[in-house]
């Protein structure tokens, strides 16, 4: 697997147990995260908050008039966005922008990798809410989406502890009889990139739903657990057309599970090939943008 000098000489400098120190929350996404599960959260308090950072604001402005939503006019101001992506989507990009923003900040040589984790990400996030979206309501697929976003949480974590030999793990190419990166995480690291975000996740207080999700969605299937299902097959389909990177390039082993517990035929799971496809370029553009 490349240079095994590189990886021997940290392997030992890094390593998850009882005694691992979590990364503390981010300020703005613990303010976020208390309007959450709050029913009567009004969009008026969502703008407050994300007006109280300058640089979350802006950003979310250029999501919203970007070609990846392509409204009529101009969106000139949080409310507008607000209104016109609805409350539940913009409260996700904060969410996830918050914590994308609070561990990449001082980065450098792995800036691209996280750019591109975090490309993955959203295409994860965005196909997850198409795949939910067919089968529950809006308010559920939006939640979807925020399921998706968020799935890789433990691997920022590795950025952020063991930053140069994660960053040489993260940049391999993995392909044939190669181990997937959750392998090689819980070799060197000692807990793969799904338990250690879920971890995190139930820290910061995520919703429970949520912390499944990031917990198995690289899990075998299960009928009881089918949103699961929809951010392991999205994940699998985002690797395959190649928005992104996550460190691994393959469909997840059990992609044909998530199928069956979501009843996708393969005249469904085609369209929403398609549709990641035809999605990559508008993705890829404005990460470049951003970035």
């Amino acid at each position: 697997m490349g240079n095994p000098t590189i990886a021997a000489s940290l392997k030992s400098s890094f390593r998850i147990d009882c005694n691992f120190d979590l990364p503390t929350i981010p300020v703005m996404m613990s303010r976020i995260l208390r309007v959450l599960d709050d029913e009567t959260a009004s969009a008026r308090k969502m703008e407050e908050l994300i007006l109280h950072d300058q640089s979350l604001s802006a950003r979310i402005l250029k999501f919203a008039n970007s070609p990846l939503y392509a409204f009529r006019s101009e969106v000139k101001t949080i409310s507008h966005a607000i209104t016109l992506l609805g409350l539940n989507l913009v409260r996700s990009l904060a969410i996830g922008m918050s914590i994308f923003n609070s561990f990449t900040r001082g980065a450098r040589s792995e800036a691209a990798h996280l750019n591109n984790l975090w490309m993955h990400s959203y295409g994860v996030g965005v196909l997850s809410q198409k795949i939910w979206g067919r089968r529950s309501t809006r308010k559920d697929a939006e939640f979807a989406f925020l399921c998706g976003l968020l799935h890789d949480l433990g691997k920022v974590v590795y950025f952020k502890k063991a930053t140069t030999h994660y960053s040489y793990v993260f940049a391999q190419d993995r392909s044939g009889e190669q181990p997937c990166i959750s392998t090689v995480e819980q070799e060197y690291y000692g807990i793969s990139h799904a338990p250690l975000g879920a971890i995190l996740a139930e820290r910061w207080g995520f919703p429970a739903a949520l912390c499944t999700v990031i917990r198995r969605h690289h899990s075998a299937p299960d009928q009881n657990a089918p949103i699961v299902a929809a951010v392991s097959l999205a994940d699998s389909i985002v690797r395959q057309a190649g928005i992104g990177y996550d460190g691994d390039r393959r469909a997840n082993p059990e992609e044909t599970g998530p199928q069956a517990v979501l009843n996708c035929g393969e005249e469904e799971l085609e369209q929403l090939r398609s549709f990641a496809e035809a999605r990559r370029k508008e993705i890829e553009d404005f990460f470049r943008l951003v970035s």
